[in-house]
């Protein structure tokens, strides 16, 4: 019985342990992580998926959206003529700035000529999910 008794105890705390190891991602965590599927998007050459990470994208005229588009392709051609490509993007940080109201994301893009830079993209909340502002 003593057994029994020892071994239910352990059970019950190895659950509550358990459940207490089990936290919910912090909205720093989202917003970061959001950012760098942005930009793997965008080194992946999926434009459109880019450009719908960025706030308010769905409200934006055709032509002004196509030329969003087609800088973006201008921006990594440059980048493979300047550095031979970016070849990473890595999440290094992500906080919250209350004074600005965003989330700032911080990526490190690693180009080809093993040049190393640090961007900070600004992020909010629009219906639930973390676009690039």
């Amino acid at each position: 019985m003593r057994k029994v008794l020892a071994f239910g105890l352990w059970l019950m705390a190895f659950g509550f342990w358990q459940s207490c190891s089990r936290q919910e991602p912090t909205p720093e965590e989202l917003a970061g992580k959001a950012a760098k599927e942005y930009y793997d998007h965008l080194l992946a050459g999926d434009y459109e998926a880019f450009l719908q990470g960025k706030a308010d994208s769905d409200s934006l005229p055709s032509g002004y959206r196509q030329e969003l588009l087609h800088a973006y392709e201008q921006f990594m051609q440059e980048q493979e003529k300047s550095h031979g490509g970016i070849v990473g993007v890595d999440l290094t940080n992500a906080r919250n700035d209350s004074l600005q109201q965003v989330m700032q994301a911080f990526l490190l893009l690693t180009f080809k000529d093993s040049v190393k830079e640090e961007i900070v993209i600004p992020m909010v909340l629009r219906d639930g999910q973390w676009k690039m502002r």
